[in-house]
């Protein structure tokens, strides 16, 4: 009994910390997608633990691993898109997450495939695997198509993916410049800008004991073990300090610091008002001026009186810099100040100075509106317009002369 809740308890988990998310008050992209994270990590081990069962049914064992090879395949891309938010201050394209086509492709197939054999046919041979009697050159052509794509194709396809996942979270720690001693000043509240480090090392522990417990469950058996137990243990353990850093952002920034690690759950309940009042509460990274309304001063200084949104260049990481203090925390006080993401916010500043131009210039050509409203290029300003107003700059511009006359 004990050895079951154990092997369950990466499951719960993920449970915990994707419900705990999901009923944040404010949630940003990052949050929205380690719901994705969370969910379909907890389908991937809920539905893997069924494996450990001395008694399983194999009727349902065949519907849990459908779930199970479109989960644990799909999760990669999420983790790799929800990394890169924590670098880059702006939505991802809808590019990335053609990497969930693997996933999608092959739980459509699994369920065509267990479609044609029933639920009883795709249960014997899963029987026959576990047993170990299951002779290949006696299968027909359809149940050694599913035994291909359930086994060898789900592996293949699997190993690929954490393989490249893995990569790509070890590049961001190069990047980053990761050092260990990063955790210990994370922990502490004295460098909150170490959360994305602090997350792609957690990350990476987690995919090399998925990897090896998934060599290890295929290499020996499926049964509970010492070894079993042992890597939900510290799955649990490293998933809960992904979750903990996640979905506890006291304060902007996100850091965690080792006297709110004895409260864990207290700033999911806090209001809005709550989280702007608490946010002289702990140490910030480099912030020379104390409190929210003088950090918004400046902000809205350099933006409104130095008109610094001009720049076509202009970045979150640049902001923070001016502010003295960390991207993250200057995100977080433009979504709750404003309503919006920071990207948002910054096309609608250069937007409505656009129109202004447009107003006091009519002659002007488009390059130079967009041009001197901060924008890269007018292809640029014209899809953002676009997607802001539903018409294009010229035509909002003839409107406005038409009601002029």
């Amino acid at each position: 009994m004990l050895g079951i809740f154990i092997v369950q308890l990466p499951f719960s988990v993920c449970a915990v910390w994707c419900l705990l998310v999901l009923f944040k008050r404010h949630k940003t992209t990052p949050d929205k997608l380690i719901i994705w994270v969370m969910a379909l990590l907890a389908a991937s081990f809920f539905c893997g633990s069924h494996h450990m069962d001395p008694n399983p049914n194999y009727k349902m064992l065949a519907i849990y691993d459908i779930i199970l090879q479109f989960s644990s395949l799909a999760v990669f891309p999420i983790i790799c898109i929800y990394i890169r938010s924590c670098y880059v201050d702006s939505e991802p394209s809808w590019v990335p997450y053609l990497s969930t086509i693997p996933s999608m492709a092959l739980f459509v197939i699994s369920v065509i495939l267990t479609s044609m054999l029933g639920l009883s046919g795709a249960a014997d041979l899963i029987r026959m695997i576990h047993d170990g009697v299951m002779v290949r050159s006696a299968l027909t052509p359809l149940e050694s198509a599913y035994i291909t794509l359930t086994y060898q194709v789900y592996f293949i396809t699997f190993f690929i993916s954490l393989s490249v996942s893995l990569v790509y979270v070890f590049s961001k720690l190069f990047t980053g410049k990761f050092k260990f001693k990063h955790i210990i000043a994370f922990l502490r509240g004295e460098k909150s800008s170490f959360i994305a480090n602090v997350l792609c090392l957690f990350f990476v522990i987690f995919f090399m004991l998925w990897a090896i417990s998934v060599i290890f469950s295929s290499v020996f058996s499926n049964t509970l073990s010492i070894w079993s137990s042992l890597w939900s243990l510290i799955a649990s353990l490293v998933l809960f300090m992904v979750g903990y850093v996640i979905a506890v952002p006291a304060l902007p920034g996100g850091y965690v610091n080792l006297d709110r690690l004895r409260h864990p759950f207290s700033a999911m309940r806090q209001s809005t008002q709550e989280f702007l009042q608490g946010i002289d509460s702990g140490p910030m990274a480099g912030v020379a001026t104390s409190g929210y309304d003088k950090i918004m001063e400046s902000f809205k200084r350099y933006m409104d009186k130095d008109n610094g949104f001009l720049n076509p260049t202009l970045t979150i990481e640049e902001i923070a810099r001016v502010l003295n203090t960390n991207r993250t925390y200057v995100s977080k006080l433009v979504n709750l100040y404003y309503g919006v993401t920071f990207r948002d916010y910054l096309s609608k500043k250069r937007m409505d100075y656009a129109k202004q131009l447009m107003a006091d210039e009519p002659d002007a050509s488009l390059d130079y509106i967009s041009a001197k409203s901060g924008f890269q290029s007018s292809t640029q300003f014209i899809r953002k317009f676009r997607e802001a107003e539903g018409l294009t700059p010229t035509v909002w511009k003839q409107t406005l002369m038409q009601r002029k006359k």
